[in-house]
């Protein structure tokens, strides 16, 4: 028999629902005596399965409802969490980091930038100066395909991590881009003018309805994600750990898969 409880119900809510297919208009009472209830529980369960939209009450009455309606509903609501787990995840990094400078906060006098030492796979840069001389350096020699998560604009106080002319110099090469905008950057002018070239230049852009923490990969090798999501002028975690860049692209992916083409009207 295939089983329910990937869909997140258990195994006591999924024999309530399948008993109701077989005798629908059971009464409350009935139900909630049933013997393959855990004690006391039989309730909890009309309950649940009643809010998930499976069944129906009347009259003192269950309903089952359409089996194909019960199914899409449940796991419509288990793709909304995964996809909220999945954005979750893209801050495991970042978090991990935090809490290591925590941890390392006693032994030194103040937060400076140095080279990860050797077996640490993630560096964190704060510098401005060496965070342009890295996304540089990391665009100049990107090969194949680069994904980007938010256009980043040139500014004297913020040192950006891909900016349009760095995108077209990436696409003359022949170097896939990829680019997710928020819609809301959409408002300035100057934006939507460097996303049409980038578009006629050949890039494929793509728009979300709301914003997401930013992020570059490199060639499925190199990540690059904020120090604080809300503030890239913090500085970024750039690393080549597989674990790390799995997770990203696959969280670019969701969301790309999830965006609209642009169009710039």
């Amino acid at each position: 028999m295939h089983r329910m409880q990937f869909l997140g119900i258990t195994s006591a809510e999924e024999e309530t629902y399948r008993h109701l297919l077989r005798h629908p208009g059971s009464s409350v009472d009935e139900i909630v005596a049933a013997p393959w209830h855990p004690r006391g529980t039989g309730a909890a369960v009309v309950g649940r399965l009643k809010a998930l939209g499976a069944v129906v009450e009347g009259d003192g009455a269950l309903w089952p409802e359409k089996p194909e309606l019960v199914v899409g509903r449940l796991a419509e609501r288990l793709l909304t969490e995964l996809h909220t787990i999945t954005r979750g995840l893209a801050q495991i990094y970042p978090m991990v980091l935090s809490l290591q400078d925590e941890a390392a906060a006693g032994s030194r006098p103040e937060e400076v930038d140095t080279p990860p030492p050797d077996g640490r796979s993630v560096e964190r840069i704060t510098d401005p100066a060496a965070l342009r001389a890295r996304v540089e350096a990391l665009a100049l020699g990107a090969r194949h395909e680069v994904l980007v998560g938010g256009l980043c604009e040139e500014s004297e106080h913020r040192p950006p991590w891909v900016t349009a002319s760095l995108c077209l110099r990436m696409l003359d090469r022949g170097v896939t881009v990829r680019l997710l905008v928020w819609r809301s950057a959409l408002a300035g002018p100057a934006v939507v003018a460097h996303l049409r070239r980038l578009a006629d230049a050949g890039a494929r852009v793509r728009v979300l309805p709301a914003s997401d923490g930013p992020m570059v990969v490199h060639d499925g090798r190199t990540v690059l994600v904020p120090v604080v999501p809300s503030d890239i002028g913090r500085g970024a975690f750039v690393t080549g750990e597989p674990g790390m860049v799995s997770m990203v692209v696959n969280h670019f992916e969701r969301l790309w898969a999830d965006a609209g083409e642009f169009e710039d009207g």
